[in-house]
Parts: structure tokens; C-alpha cells; sequence
């Protein structure tokens, strides 16, 4: 059996240089920037021990995609992917390193963080129009589907590697070192970007009414398109009732299960080794037939899963359960950009891109805001529970419309 044949779709994108280069550098990226999320959440809930602060570290960390990365797919046609990506990581490696900085000298405080998390997320959400679309110039269209999902495998992989390397750095080293790394790993990225080939910039011109038109031209078609809105719709569901857990995970450690670092790592490792699982067998999948019914299914997947994960009083039954979560999360995640990117025409892919960007990143940080706010007051078991129910009620709707959008979502 060749290694084809084992690897499929997998081993077509990482034979491109250009593709490589970006799959590994920008992997260490992102495994910097979970060892950077978790690092700023364990010091806040350390500072004060307060799920609303978390929600709002969280927030800070996470809102600026919602702002940033729509505009960052306007300016990424007009400057070039590469160009705004060397711009934008300069400034998440400047972030990461103050961070740092502030951390060892003992100066960092909860209202500190709060300003870098902006920095550094406003930074990270600059890079992800033009990253996600990079990819187009680097594999030939044969090799796209396979290349999209292999990055977002790779960025599962480093939300399961991010977490455990600090699981394990923190019985080790001061937490203002574990900073350090992460700001390190960042500018391994930024350093990496320079070995690329310069694309072309076929956007170049226009003035602020054209890029509100542009922005504008964006949104009408992903709300006129009925196949689209119908994942954007659901995509807004899961970022808001069952992706917010992420963000809440050493409240739900301490609350939950009693336990203190060793707990977050646990189940932020588990959500990534999940996610991990599911984004590989989608890459050997490398079909777009099909897809709409598993980005269907991974909607009551993941609220049953959810609610059996809270139930559990056990930790490592419930890292079972909370690996099925980040699978099924993952799963809808790359088959609604697939099916996406395959109905979006060309002129208009890079703005998609960037509002489904928006909703499977941005719109956490209001779900994990609002969550830790809600939770203050009933308690972060309550508050899961009832998002997972809401989601499984409008499971109900999607599964019986499925069929009607996957002729518009699958057609070649």
C-alpha cells in the first residue's frame, strides 16, 4: 500500500514546498498562541478567581476577530496575503513579548492582560483572511479541499499539544517563562514568512467608499446565497451555546471537578485530541459529497456529548466525552468551509472566508462572555446544560432541512 493511498489527500497538499513551509511554521504558531490563551486564563483565574473575569479575558483575547477580521479581508486583496501576514505577526510577536516581559518583572495585572489580550487577538485576526487564503496560491485546486482540512487538523493538533506542553511546563517553570515560549514560537512564524514567494496583489486601488462596498458586497451574497446562510446560521449556534466552554475551562476544572492546572489540561488536551481525530478523517474524506449531513450531525453530536461530559464525575470518562465535543466541533467547522469555499465564486471567497472566520472564532467571545456572566449566578453546569438543550432543539429544524441545502452546498 503506497503512502498515498494510507495518507490520501494529506500527503498531495504537504507535497507542495510553499504549502509545507506554511503548514509547519504557522502549526508552531498556533500551538504558541494555545500555550499563550491558557498561560493569560490560568493567571486571571489565579488573580481572581472569578469566571466573569475569565469571560471577559476571554472576550478581550477573542472579540477582536469579530471587528478585525472582516476588514482584514478587504485590505488582504489590496496589500497582499503576504504582506498584511508579515505586517500582523510582527505585532502578535511585540504582544507576546511584553507579555512576557511584564509577567517576569511581576507588573502584570487582570486589567493588563485584558490590553495585551486585545493587542495580541486584534494582531491574530489580521492574519487569518489573508492565511486561510494564502493557501489558494500555494496547492492547485486538485489539492485545496485536502490542504483546508490538513490546516484545520493542524490547528486542532495544536490546541491538544498547546495545552499539554503547558500541563507539563507548569510543574516545571514559572508561568511568566511558559509566556516567553509561547511569544518565541510566534516569531518562528514571522521569521518563516519571508521564505515565501510574494503574491500577487490583483486588488490594489480604491478608496474607503469601495472597501465598504467590498465589505458590503460580502454580506449580501452570504445572506443571499440560502445554502450559505443556512451554515452561517448554525455556525453562530455552536459559537455561541457550545464553543464558549473553551475559554471557561479553568472555571469548569475548579468547579467542576476540583481540580487546578492539571484539570485544564486534561480537557482542553482531550477537546484537541478530538478535534485532532475528526479533522483527520475528513482530510482522507477529500470529497464534498456528504458533508452537509455530517456538519448536521455534529450539531446534537456535540450537545449530547456536552451534556454526558457535565454529568460524568468522573474526569477521565468525561475527557471521553469532551474529545467527542472538540470532534464534532471540528467537523462542522471544516465541512461548512469546504462547502463554502466550493459555492462562494472567486471574487467574493476571501470576504466569505472572513465572516465565517468571524463566527467560528469571534463569536465565542460573546458566548464565553456572556456564559461567565450567566454562570456567576446559576453556576457554569447550568449554563452548559441549557446551551447544549437550546442546540439540540435546533438540531430538530436542521436535520430536516439538510437535504434541501446540501443540493446547493455539494454541486460541482
Amino acid at each position: 500500500m503506497s503512502f498515498n493511498n494510507v495518507f490520501g489527500g494529506i500527503a498531495r497538499a504537504l507535497s507542495h514546498s510553499g504549502y509545507r513551509l506554511l503548514w509547519w511554521s504557522n502549526g508552531t504558531n498556533t500551538v504558541g498562541r494555545w500555550i499563550f490563551k491558557v498561560s493569560v486564563g490560568w493567571l486571571t483565574w489565579e488573580m481572581t478567581g472569578s469566571t466573569a473575569w475569565l469571560g471577559i479575558v476571554a472576550f478581550a483575547d477573542t472579540f477582536p476577530m469579530v471587528i478585525m477580521t472582516i476588514i482584514a479581508g478587504v485590505w488582504a486583496d489590496r496589500i497582499g496575503y503576504l504582506r498584511l501576514m508579515k505586517y500582523s505577526q510582527l505585532i502578535l510577536v511585540i504582544g507576546g513579548f511584553i507579555t512576557a516581559t511584564l509577567a517576569l518583572v511581576g507588573a502584570l495585572n487582570v486589567e493588563l492582560i485584558i490590553i495585551l489580550c486585545v493587542i495580541v487577538g486584534s494582531a491574530e485576526a489580521m492574519t487569518i483572511p489573508a492565511r486561510m487564503s494564502f493557501v489558494h496560491n500555494l496547492v492547485p485546486k486538485s489539492d485545496l479541499s485536502a490542504a483546508i482540512a490538513l490546516n484545520s487538523t493542524t490547528y486542532n493538533v495544536a490546541r491538544f499539544l498547546g495545552p499539554a506542553l503547558f500541563g507539563i511546563l507548569i510543574q516545571f517553570i514559572d508561568i511568566s517563562f511558559i509566556i516567553l515560549v509561547s511569544a518565541i514560537m510566534f516569531f518562528i512564524f514571522y521569521i518563516a514568512l519571508f521564505f515565501q514567494e510574494n503574491d500577487e496583489i490583483v486588488n490594489s486601488g480604491g478608496n474607503k467608499k469601495r472597501i465598504l462596498g467590498d465589505l458590503l458586497d460580502g454580506f449580501r451574497y452570504a445572506l443571499s446565497n440560502s445554502g450559505i446562510f443556512f451554515l452561517l446560521f448554525l455556525l453562530c449556534v455552536t459559537a455561541i451555546l457550545i464553543r464558549p466552554y473553551i475559554e471557561l475551562v479553568p472555571g469548569i476544572a475548579d468547579q467542576v471537578f476540583s481540580m487546578g492546572a492539571e484539570g485544564v489540561s486534561i480537557i482542553l488536551s482531550s477537546t484537541g485530541l478530538g478535534a485532532t481525530v475528526g479533522g483527520v478523517l475528513l482530510a482522507r474524506h477529500g470529497k464534498v459529497e456528504g458533508l452537509t449531513s455530517i456538519f448536521t450531525w455534529s450539531l446534537v453530536i456535540s450537545a449530547v456529548a456536552m451534556v454526558l461530559f457535565l454529568f460524568s464525575q468522573n474526569i477521565w470518562m468525561s475527557s471521553i466525552f469532551i474529545a467527542l465535543v472538540g470532534m464534532t466541533i471540528v467537523a462542522g467547522s471544516i465541512t461548512s468551509q469546504t462547502l463554502i469555499q466550493n459555492t462562494a465564486p472567486d471574487q467574493l471567497r476571501a470576504r466569505i472566508i472572513s465572516i465565517t472566520a468571524v463566527l467560528s472564532w469571534g463569536l465565542p467571545a460573546v458566548g464565553a462572555a456572556v456564559m461567565g456572566w450567566v454562570a456567576e449566578l446559576i453556576g457554569l453546569t447550568i449554563t452548559l446544560l441549557a446551551g447544549s438543550i437550546v442546540t439540540g432543539i435546533l438540531w430538530i429544524w436542521a436535520h430536516v432541512e439538510r437535504k434541501k441545502y446540501s443540493i446547493i452546498l455539494e454541486k460541482q
